[in-house]
């Protein structure tokens, strides 16, 4: 579609809220955020209707930091919003899509901190405008750090068209879910029977029941859009995986980890955390916690191993892989997620991620 059309189907949208319903009610949080989505879309208006006519420096540099930061304030925006209709953030899985992932990373890189790209890491990395290269379209910009010097190249209309698309299928959601609750009484008793059963194959069949009556009730929903589509495509995922050679401990961590992803689901579907824990995680927790603890520099910086597309990722990973190379258990761990990195197994590599941010 268009990028105009979307710009005005956005617009659109957001009109189909009544406003002054929530005004009745004082319910300032959807308020807020409305507002936000409103105002973030008339910068964003501008810029399209804008996008041909000539601009000096000036003029391309107030356009470059007004988009990045309303692109910014708009993502955030659309999650109040849904915590604020509908109590969670279960239907929006914006992070799903890759060009949304890079925007939180160029938006820091280029307005956020780009003269100290990562305070926990002390400075790692410096950031540089190429005004030179700068256009109402794309832009240019260098990461120097020790390592040397990254060069990253930006469409920012394919960035805002990425937002559209990802907004517009969110506030259509929202608009339909907001009086609806999903949190029922058959949901909640199909969740809790999963997680007792586990590790009985037998969860399997209970996940693919609730995953029917799911889709049943909320017939056009996908996996970009709600969060308990993307858990059940994980446990997929994770099961169907073959590494290359799988020794007890690798058994032990897919175990865990597909548990990690059932908890989520329950909590998904029922508005409420596992209260009881039936199932006991392995050594590789232990193992992990005591390392984490022994390397608190690496706990500062752990959650980035859970994006894969995050711009540290790889060096942040070689730090944990040196440092736990006298550590066997950990290690082997690490190897396994190595597998999943030279796969290119974004998802799974997240998934695999989980246990060592869990760490305390």
């Amino acid at each position: 579609m268009d990028i105009s059309n979307l710009v005005r189907s956005n617009e659109d949208l957001i009109e189909k809220f009544d406003v002054k319903v929530y005004e009745q009610e004082k319910n300032y949080s959807v308020l807020g955020a409305l507002q936000a989505l409103e105002i973030t879309n008339e910068v964003q208006k501008y810029y399209v209707k804008n996008i041909d006519k000539n601009k000096n420096i000036d003029e391309l540099l107030m356009q470059l930091y007004g988009m990045l930061q309303s692109l910014f304030v708009s993502v955030d925006a659309l999650y109040a919003l849904s915590y604020a209709l509908v109590g969670s953030k279960k239907f929006l899985n914006i992070n799903q899509n890759k060009d949304m992932r890079e925007l939180k990373y160029i938006r820091n890189d280029v307005v956020g901190h780009p003269a100290n790209r990562n305070i926990r890491t002390k400075g790692e990395a410096y950031c540089f405008l190429d005004k030179k290269s700068l256009t109402s379209k794309t832009f240019k910009y260098l990461i120097c750090s020790e390592k040397g010097i990254d060069v990253r190249n930006v469409d920012l209309v394919s960035l805002v068209s990425a937002y559209y698309v990802e907004a517009n299928n969110a506030l259509n959601n929202l608009f339909n879910l907001a009086k609806i609750s999903i949190a029922n009484e058959h949901l909640i008793n199909l969740a809790r029977r999963m997680i007792n059963e586990f590790p009985n194959p037998s969860y399997l069949d209970t996940l693919n029941q609730i995953y029917t009556y799911y889709l049943d009730k909320y017939k056009n929903a996908r996996a970009s859009e709600h969060r308990f589509l993307w858990r059940y495509y994980l446990v997929e995922l994770i099961n169907k995986y073959q590494f290359k050679n799988i020794s007890k401990l690798g058994k032990e961590l897919k175990e865990d980890i597909i548990y990690i992803e059932l908890e989520k689901i329950y909590t998904i579907l029922s508005g409420m955390k596992v209260t009881k824990r039936l199932y006991k995680y392995h050594t590789l927790y232990k193992s992990l916690n005591r390392f984490i603890r022994k390397n608190r520099d690496l706990a500062q910086v752990k959650d980035i191993l859970c994006d894969f597309s995050h711009p540290l990722f790889l060096t942040t990973f070689n730090k944990f892989v040196k440092k736990a190379k006298n550590n066997p258990t950990v290690t082997e761990y690490l190897n396994y997620v190595k597998e999943l990195i030279l796969a290119n197994e974004a998802d799974l590599v997240y998934a695999y991620m989980v246990p060592l941010k869990n760490m305390a």
